[in-house]
């Protein structure tokens, strides 16, 4: 199976580093933009199915690339965004100078109402599992979030968690893995060629 991860389009928090949790926030006009170019990147990969998150900003971004497709899109709650809870609406500068006032670890953390890092992690991995069972042979396109990709792919290369990585995922970046007899490898991280106009 190959998989392909991509990271819904930019909205308004997203430009203002603003935490958006599950909330309804929607795409921004670059964000809209950025979901019709990645769609065309997409085309020739022709995908057998297309999975999003249900959180608002991946849901719009996969009917977007859905439509240009021509591929339903499905929802899936495992592609979440780490739940960052209470702290929803909040800039996440306050929430990293919180962090660092009580002594914990952004990865380990719990916000109220919310999951650590570390959960979202073992979420994502077996979400992943989960569809490499079903799609064996076969290549999908999830849309998710950025944290959530960004943990499944540090189990994958086999990262530190607790470790800040030397890269980012950028909205609507490409990251493309394999599965074959129960093993994942990593074939592309945060590929953005598509974005280039932009």
């Amino acid at each position: 199976m190959k998989v392909l991860l991509v990271r819904h389009g930019e909205t308004d928090n997203n430009a203002t580093h603003v935490f958006q949790g599950y909330g309804p926030v929607p795409l921004n006009a670059r964000g809209r933009r950025q979901a019709t170019l990645v769609a065309e990147r997409l085309c020739p990969v022709r995908p057998s199915t297309l999975y999003s998150s249900d959180i608002l900003r991946a849901h719009e971004t996969a009917t977007i690339i859905g439509h240009r497709l021509q591929l339903p899109v499905q929802v899936c709650a495992g592609l979440r965004e780490w739940n960052v809870g209470a702290w929803a609406g909040k800039p996440t500068a306050t929430y990293t100078a919180h962090l660092e006032a009580v002594n914990a670890h952004p990865v380990t953390h719990i916000p109220p109402d919310g999951e650590s890092q570390l959960q979202t992690q073992a979420r994502m991995i077996a979400q992943m599992q989960t569809f490499g069972e079903q799609h064996r042979g076969e290549t999908i396109l999830c849309i998710s979030h950025g944290k959530a990709i960004d943990l499944f792919a540090r189990h994958i290369l086999g990262l530190d968690v607790l470790a800040t990585p030397a890269y980012g995922i950028a909205n609507t970046s490409v990251t493309i893995f394999t599965w074959q007899d129960g093993v994942w490898e990593l074939v592309t991280l945060n590929e953005i060629r598509h974005l280039e106009t932009l």
